[in-house]
């Protein structure tokens, strides 16, 4: 699989594991505010989050409206939610034939529900917790779909990869979040709303009651969003995954074919024998063939080009190209070599 693909597999479900974090985030901290009276988190989420750095006091319920409008529609900001399903479209356009059909019109129908121009309006206009909950039931969707239909592979490991790593990182922002501003001896009521709503919102409601029997802990909460290794969105459980998913990809791409690595060998051992860079060989060994004037390699940085230029420049005797002819005709036979002409015939 090219690196571009990968990279594009592996942020499509980043960001979208992102916004599901995003949407979370904001359904627990309203929830809370509204118990608390406390307004004034805001600050922290969006300096956290959007990158805003600001003092301004929040202490009333319209503040919290126009923080969540911002959080999800602002264009300018490349953390909203708007700009964060629009990127994770935009890779998911560029992958197309290496997801689902299905996988792909999820995405893209998020896209064109929150770039809808009169979504802002329709928010000012419904209850937040209504209208978030039903932008969470677009990701869930997706994971739905990518879990029915995605092929297991390599494109399947790639984008579980990104979606657990923005996992881990989720749960760590959401813990750091809070967790500076707690004391053993001082915990305001606000904070224990906001962990209570945050343990509704990712849905470990359930296992944390038959887990520790109803009594509310903060330091129980933190325990289990970090090494609960059964609570699907704890740290530990995410770090598995990644585990699993990066040992998949090893087996999935692992060189087992003996012959290969046969005839692979001797092709080493000859340019060491000359003293010759393999990549000299590879290219020049293009360029021999009466019809073909020009190759042109791949890169991925302006050394590498420079590389590629001078492993042409390398002087390679003849007496190398007669020794490396029964090798390549060996391997030809074996089926890993085809012929220019052949193609080209």
């Amino acid at each position: 699989m090219l690196s571009r693909v990968a990279n594009n597999l592996f942020w499509m479900d980043r960001y979208m594991e992102r916004s599901y974090g995003l949407l979370n985030l904001i359904k627990t901290n309203y929830n809370s505010t509204l118990d608390s009276g406390d307004y004034s988190s805001w600050n922290n989420i969006l300096k956290t989050y959007m990158g805003i750095d600001e003092s301004k006091e929040r202490d009333d319920y319209l503040d919290s409206i126009s923080v969540i409008n911002f959080m999800l529609f602002d264009l300018e900001n490349p953390n909203t939610m708007a700009n964060i399903v629009t990127k994770a479209r935009e890779n998911a356009r560029s992958v197309q034939e290496h997801i689902s059909r299905e996988l792909w019109l999820s995405v893209n129908k998020y896209y064109l529900n929150i770039s809808d121009e009169n979504l802002s309006s329709t928010f000012k206009k419904t209850d937040p917790i209504e209208f978030v909950n039903e932008m969470l039931q677009f990701n869930h969707i997706y994971y739905s779909v990518a879990d029915i239909t995605q092929e297991r592979g390599n494109a399947y490991c790639f984008m579980n990869l990104g979606k657990y790593l923005e996992r881990v990182v989720q749960s760590v922002e959401f813990l750091s979040v809070r967790i500076n501003s707690l004391s053993e001896k001082n915990q305001k009521l606000s904070e224990s709303f906001f962990w209570k709503n945050l343990l509704i919102s990712i849905g470990g409601y359930q296992l944390y009651v038959k887990t520790y029997k109803s009594i509310f802990n903060v330091e129980n909460i933190i325990e289990m969003i970090t090494i609960n290794e059964n609570f699907p969105r704890s740290i530990r459980y995410s770090i598995i995954k990644l585990f699993i998913h990066i040992e998949r990809l090893n087996n999935y791409n692992q060189l087992n074919d003996k012959e290969l690595l046969f005839h692979v060998g001797k092709l080493k051992n000859l340019c060491l024998d000359y003293e010759i860079p393999m990549v000299a060989v590879a290219l020049q060994w293009c360029l021999r063939h009466p019809m073909v004037s020009t190759i042109i390699p791949g890169v991925s940085n302006p050394e590498e080009a420079l590389q590629n230029l001078e492993a042409v420049s390398v002087e390679i005797p003849d007496q190398f190209w007669n020794d490396l002819e029964p090798l390549v005709m060996d391997m030809s036979d074996s089926r890993y070599i085809v012929e220019i002409k052949d193609v080209i015939e």
